[in-house]
């Protein structure tokens, strides 16, 4: 029997190629997706795809959840702060109209707590929860090569399986509700220091030799160079778009990315971990933030930061960070990385959360 989902966030980079991914499936069909109503060329072609995939587009969340008979709600929303609002307003309209209640599939990247605190909130309520990061980006999640990091309920992955398969490429990471959560802060650890490699290979490259960032040269430059021993898919997944292209509003854009880099500092603190792990992250964090607050309302991906690495731009990120940073205690240096981002950004980090963020 074909399962019938809903799903939040399906006009957005990860979830909406799922329109394409599970048209004609056996497995699943999207029968309602979340509207927002923002207009642009990228959603246009998703609302056509959803529309052509058979999903109707509504407008509210009461109507994702509609009359109620469906299996599955689907979220790739946010972060902590945003996902939150979304779980504590669905959670009643999916005890008033379901029966049997649905599980929730939650596949944004959020904190091992917000996991293990949803998890808890809607198992009080009957609603069977679990949180299913996706990591690959938009090229994966176009390519349904992504990676999908499970955990939680095994029988709900055996049953949700044959449809992540079709999505990307599903891994089980045991039935700690908190382990997928973990797994992709992992993730986020060598993506970031790949990232700060890369970016600092490029610079320093650019001050020794007194070229350009950009450019075919240092393009082939470290086409080269990165099949090295220190090769990072920062390289070809994001600083080449910088320095080949000169573009950098394409890839993982820095808004969702300093939210990352504080959730895996701070499970590494929670792990206790060395500062020599946690503050890397905070760093970085708080790179990205000095970006978003010099080019106020741009899009950038996070390997903008390269133009900030070299001689004539470091002194003003370097007072940035610094300015914010006590080695002697990473937990206060962690909430000044998360007080330095924007305000909007700050009320998506919801760091501190627990059961009753829900209520």
């Amino acid at each position: 029997m074909t399962m019938r989902l809903v799903g939040i966030g399906g006009l957005g980079l990860m979830l909406s190629p799922a329109a394409r991914h599970l048209s004609g499936s056996d497995s699943a069909q999207f029968v309602r997706i979340h509207d927002r109503g923002t207009r642009d060329e990228r959603r246009e072609r998703c609302r056509k795809a959803w529309s052509d995939h058979g999903a109707e587009l509504v407008q509210d969340l009461e109507a994702v959840i509609g009359d109620g008979n469906l299996d599955g709600v689907v979220i790739c929303a946010g972060k902590n702060g945003d996902d939150c609002r979304i779980l504590r307003t669905l959670a009643p309209i999916i005890q008033q109209r379901c029966d049997p209640l649905p599980f929730v599939l939650h596949l944004s990247t959020v904190s091992s707590s917000f996991a293990l605190s949803a998890h808890s909130f809607l198992q009080e309520q009957g609603i069977a929860y679990v949180n299913y990061p996706l990591t690959g980006g938009p090229a994966g999640a176009e390519a349904a090569t992504m990676l999908i990091l499970a955990s939680g309920d095994p029988a709900l992955y055996k049953r949700l399986e044959p449809i992540l398969q079709q999505l990307g490429n599903p891994q089980f990471f045991g039935e700690r509700v908190t382990a997928g959560a973990e797994v992709k802060l992992i993730g986020q650890l060598m993506v970031f220091n790949g990232l700060t490699g890369i970016c600092s290979g490029a610079a320093l490259k650019s001050e020794c030799f007194q070229e350009p960032l950009t450019g075919q040269s240092q393009a082939q430059f470290f086409d080269f160079l990165n099949n090295g021993a220190g090769g990072t898919r920062q390289w070809d997944v994001a600083l080449s778009k910088g320095v080949r292209d000169n573009t950098w509003d394409q890839g993982f854009m820095l808004q969702h990315a300093a939210v990352d880099a504080i959730y895996a500092a701070h499970l590494c603190l929670e792990q206790g971990l060395s500062s020599l792990t946690v503050m890397p992250m905070l760093c970085t964090a708080l790179s990205f933030a000095f970006v978003l607050d010099k080019h106020q309302g741009a899009p950038l991906a996070t390997h903008a930061v390269v133009r900030e690495l070299v001689a004539g731009n470091a002194p003003d990120i370097d007072g940035f960070v610094q300015d914010k940073l006590d080695f002697s205690s990473p937990e206060k240096s962690l909430y000044a990385a998360i007080n330095a981002l924007p305000s909007w950004i700050q009320d998506s980090v919801l760091l501190d959360v627990d059961t009753s963020s829900f209520v």
